[in-house]
């Protein structure tokens, strides 16, 4: 939950529908605010990984059976797409289901946590901030790490003097 830098690291090319789980990835990376790169590396391993120091945590898309990898040879964490899911969706919690296919990315129903986004409406909402375990960085930190992207570019203070520019013009 709290990587900016996410990896999608694609580890088959002979699993149908790899393409759009990949681009499903993507879209749910955007939205949660971080960064995302896409890395065909076949099957992966510690050494190819460990090229990409950037990138903080990745997300193997592969067949079930090579979705789980042993990590602790890794520089980062290497999670499997529903985990993915579950971290970088807004109010989504593990519930104790594991997944190894990326079937639920390819699915017309809500994601884990969809209502929870849609009440939100792309407002961050006040929530009390207790301290939290980093697995990143080994320690305690402060929060929740949310970003919500409302689709403007403009800060509040610019948008409301661009409306009363646009009330006066009215006038």
């Amino acid at each position: 939950r709290e990587s900016s830098v996410i990896g999608i690291v694609a580890g088959t090319l002979g699993v149908a529908g790899y393409l759009a789980a990949i681009a499903s990835l993507r879209a749910l990376i955007k939205r949660s605010g971080r960064k995302s790169y896409t890395v065909v590396a076949g099957k992966p391993n510690p050494q190819k990984l460990a090229n990409f120091p950037e990138i903080e945590t990745f997300v193997l898309v592969s067949c079930e059976h090579a979705a789980l990898v042993d990590g602790r040879d890794y520089l980062q964490p290497v999670i499997t797409p529903w985990e993915a899911q579950v971290a970088f969706t807004h109010g989504a919690h593990w519930d104790g289901e594991v997944r190894l296919d990326f079937d639920h990315l390819l699915e017309k129903e809500p994601s884990p946590g969809a209502a929870a986004r849609g009440a939100l409406s792309g407002e961050e909402t006040r929530e009390e901030e207790t301290p939290e375990f980093s697995f990143l960085g080994g320690g305690v930190r402060a929060g929740p790490r949310r970003r919500f992207e409302t689709g403007e570019s403009q800060d509040e203070d610019e948008a409301s003097s661009s409306e009363e520019e646009r009330e006066e013009e009215r006038e």
